[in-house]
């Protein structure tokens, strides 16, 4: 049984690089080895990966005084998705490409990420809803832990997707506001699993710092304010931690990786005392290392963070940007013996659907095959 993954790749976003890794590896371990990443690389989302190093500083369109730094990132980003992700040798930059040339799959899998997400001013990707996939006979459908991220309704797009979703052998969502939509706008079953991150262990790829100095780990897509650098700097006084950044430089942090690959960022979480973040992934791996961390939470953020913090119990890790005066006193150290309980369960239920529906494939070709 061939099975093909569609999902952000080419990126150097570390979260989407790792949960592509993270299922293309979850269902390797599960004895279906000819299972790839299709190699969709549509031009927008190569214009974002190496146009990238320059970023608008102060609404100004400025040359990063990182660029190099940036660039070798990029490298080392790359690098380790041709190292480790097997990608179709096959690349496709168009939806029409994907539609001539991919359909041979038996199984074709939209994975995680905001894949799903309607850009105000481009619309939505319908290829991410494997618009390209003729369904035949031994052809199957299915989506994990995709997302609809910050979209609350489809507005006039909710006539197409419900027609896009109605093809779905599976719909298997990441988070409650996906799951709403889906069953509440499109009437169709929908299923919260956990992000693909979760579904397997990393210590097989994980770098080892070389830092010899206990430290607290900053990652950030949005810069911090200054009340929330002071907030950090607080944290790490008290604890008596020097501040590592890691994916970009913080002007409050002793030392920055900027160029770190996957391999020396999950190092990076490992290995810390502390973690403070305002992202998606960056909150997920800090439970996965079962870390002390605290989220900076912006509205934007909301739905699958707050979602996420919430299936825990962990709401009380996020410092509210509101906050006029935020401070580390109140904050307690997690008990992740509850968290684990929690979680493993929610692993499990989650590999259970989605195995199924890959289960159920298998069958349904054996059967064809016997008939």
């Amino acid at each position: 049984m061939k099975i093909g993954i569609l999902t952000y790749h080419c990126t150097t976003n570390y979260g989407a690089t790792l949960q592509a890794y993270a299922l293309l590896t979850a269902i390797k371990l599960q004895g279906w080895k000819d299972v790839e990443i299709i190699n969709y690389q549509p031009l927008a989302m190569l214009r974002v990966f190496f146009i990238r190093p320059v970023q608008p500083i102060n609404k100004k369109l400025q040359i990063n005084t990182q660029l190099f730094v940036n660039l070798r990132k990029c490298l080392n980003m790359r690098r380790f998705v041709l190292d480790n992700l097997r990608l179709s040798q096959k690349k496709y930059y168009t939806k029409a490409s994907l539609k001539k040339h991919c359909q041979h799959y038996d199984v074709v899998i939209c994975g995680s990420d905001q894949i799903w997400r309607i850009d105000p001013i481009e619309g939505f990707g319908s290829e991410f809803f494997l618009d390209f996939v003729y369904k035949k006979t031994a052809r199957q459908k299915i989506s994990y832990a995709a997302s609809f991220g910050d979209t609350d309704t489809l507005k006039n797009h909710q006539e197409s997707i419900i027609n896009l979703l109605k093809s779905f052998d599976t719909i298997l969502v990441r988070d409650a506001n996906s799951v709403k939509i889906v069953q509440k706008e499109c009437k169709l079953p929908a299923v919260k699993v956990v992000d693909p991150t979760f579904l397997i262990n990393y210590d097989a790829i994980t770098v080892l710092p070389k830092l010899k100095e206990k430290y607290l780990l900053l990652y950030n897509q949005k810069y911090f304010t200054n009340l929330e650098e002071d907030f950090i700097k607080s944290i790490a006084k008290n604890k008596n931690l020097v501040i590592v950044s890691v994916g970009q430089v913080n002007k409050i942090a002793n030392v920055n990786i900027v160029e770190a690959d996957p391999k020396k960022w999950l190092g990076y979480f490992k290995f810390s005392t502390y973690i403070v973040t305002n992202t998606y992934h960056g909150t997920i791996f800090s439970i996965i290392f079962k870390k002390q961390f605290t989220v900076v939470l912006n509205e934007n953020k909301s739905n699958k963070i707050g979602d996420l913090l919430k299936d825990y119990n962990l709401e009380d890790r996020i410092c509210a940007t509101q906050l006029k005066t935020p401070n580390f006193e109140h904050i307690v150290d997690i008990d992740y013996n509850k968290v684990e309980e929690k979680l493993q369960l929610a692993v499990a239920h989650s590999k259970n659907y989605l195995f199924a529906a890959l289960k159920n494939r298998e069958n349904l070709g054996n059967i064809s095959e016997g008939s």
